[in-house]
């Protein structure tokens, strides 16, 4: 992480703890103390730090025990303020990992989100609406991005190879997919969408850990804020691409369902997010702009495996859409809708 020039030592001061040792992670510092290892962590923005207590907190007032909670300090605060950054402590787990949850705990896995959810829409800190139109304003913008990068492609050389052949050839079923992203996700209109509110961008194994036989739900210090269900897509086509398990995927969402009730407009904002190809489009256009387009005398002349890899895994997104549409179109309880 960054070395922002801070005296931790009075940050650590506020805490009911002793400091043995302070060592540097990538996003955390670990602390040795005399009631265990504890984790520090900075947040740049103390608005965000604000949510992510109000969201915690309101799951324990409800009995949620299984999520990490922030440490008070020695006058019964959340967090420390220092100029104008946020300081969180929690306890650090040694050992644990991250958690890929079976059929059995990927109910609870989705029982928790959805609380997590119904605790975030009470929160008004931060503004759900805005971060809606940047995920549209993207899915424009990068569908127009690549139909541009197609263009640049074909008008390389009147002889194009092979090579370039195929993939041009992929930019035809990769723009549908981001045109059918964006059109999903401009359908979502606030005042249609029962729950929205602001979220994490993403949710992964990650951001589960299993301890005493339970899933305790943890992290969220890192990822961006997006509106709800786009944490929701994330997991889902991480769970999928996995094991390819829709029975799994169906138990996280009946698990949320019996918490909260996901209605049709929240299902097409889920499989606008997941139609998203962001991995396809990314080895796509770095390879397109970076080999295909460089001026260099010997170009690599082979598919790139990076390529053909996300590929595959579209593949099976592609597959779990299918899915998650059928179970969408169960909810629309006879109300008529185009279908997905």
């Amino acid at each position: 992480m960054a070395r922002e020039r801070i005296d931790l030592t009075q940050v650590c001061q506020r805490y009911k703890v002793r400091v043995i040792q302070i060592t540097p992670h990538d996003d955390f510092y670990l602390l040795e103390t005399n009631r265990g290892p504890k984790e520090l962590r900075l947040w740049p923005r103390i608005e965000v730090m604000r949510w992510s207590f109000a969201w915690r907190e309101q799951l324990a007032r409800q009995g949620v025990r299984e999520v990490e909670r922030f440490i008070r300090t020695r006058d019964a605060k959340p967090f420390v303020i220092a100029g104008r950054k946020g300081f969180t402590l929690t306890d650090h787990l040694r050992g644990a990992k991250p958690y890929s949850p079976s059929r059995a705990h990927a109910a609870t896995c989705g029982s928790m989100v959805a609380m997590m959810h119904d605790a975030q829409q009470t929160n008004h800190l931060l503004d759900a609406a805005e971060l809606l139109k940047k995920e549209q304003g993207f899915a424009i913008a990068e569908a127009k991005r690549a139909r541009r990068l197609h263009q640049e492609l074909l008008s390389r050389e009147a002889f194009p190879q092979e090579r370039d052949k195929w993939l041009s050839s992929l930019f035809g079923p990769l723009v549908e997919r981001m045109e059918r992203s964006a059109d999903l996700l401009l359908a979502a209109q606030q005042g249609e969408l029962e729950n929205l509110a602001v979220s994490h961008r993403q949710l992964g194994t990650e951001n589960w850990a299993l301890v005493d036989e339970k899933v305790l739900l943890r992290g969220f210090y890192r990822t961006g804020l997006s509106v709800q269900m786009r944490d929701v897509a994330s997991f889902l086509k991480q769970l999928y691409n996995e094991q390819e398990d829709g029975e799994r995927v169906d138990a996280f969402l009946d698990g949320y369902e019996a918490k909260r009730r996901i209605s049709y407009e929240d299902y097409k904002l889920l499989l606008g997010f997941m139609a998203f190809p962001l991995e396809t489009w990314n080895r796509i256009e770095h390879y397109v702009s970076n080999v295909c387009l460089a001026r260099e005398e010997e170009q690599e002349q082979e598919p790139p495996e990076a390529i053909l890899a996300a590929l595959t895994v579209q593949g099976r997104i592609d597959r779990l859409l299918q899915h998650i549409a059928h179970r969408a179109e169960r909810a629309r309880s006879g109300v008529i809708h185009e279908p997905l």
